[in-house]
């Protein structure tokens, strides 16, 4: 895994100007980037950023600084007018917080979409049957019981 991280200085007058463009623009931009896996970008304050784009190998990070500076070049120069301090290189530690089972996902979390997916299907079965009129056979006898 490589990152590349971009400091930027903007006007302090334009910053809501450079954060919608990251997000408009330049964010589904990078996202199309070879080995792409993440990207932030953080608002130091005093028009002050920094950007950290994630790739799985050395060649997207170089990748994204190109897109980055062309993109800059493109849509943004009077905002940008001094290149970004940039910083590249293979990541040789980490750590996240797992997300753990989330309702409504089936994308992999952690490497396991079956236990993921079974877990929540398991408990929201049950939960959304008898609040939606179907449910499980406990709710069946319940009505039955009640000559229903």
């Amino acid at each position: 895994m490589h990152t590349a991280i971009r400091i930027y200085q903007v006007d302090p007058g334009s910053v809501d100007e450079f954060r919608r463009g990251i997000n408009e623009g330049f964010l589904p931009t990078i996202k199309d980037a070879s080995g792409f896996q993440a990207y932030y970008a953080l608002d130091a304050g005093g028009g002050r950023f920094a950007t950290v784009s994630v790739f799985e190998d050395r060649a997207g990070a170089e990748e994204s600084t190109r897109m980055a500076a062309d993109w800059v070049r493109q849509n943004m120069p009077s905002l940008l007018p001094n290149p970004p301090e940039v910083l590249e290189g293979e990541v040789f530690a980490n750590e996240a917080a797992s997300a753990g089972p989330v309702g409504g996902f089936t994308d992999t979390v952690g490497g396991a979409t079956s236990g993921v997916t079974d877990t929540v299907g398991g408990v929201t079965g049950g939960l959304t049957g008898g609040l939606l009129g179907g449910g499980g056979d406990k709710e069946k006898e319940d009505s039955e019981r009640r000559g229903r």
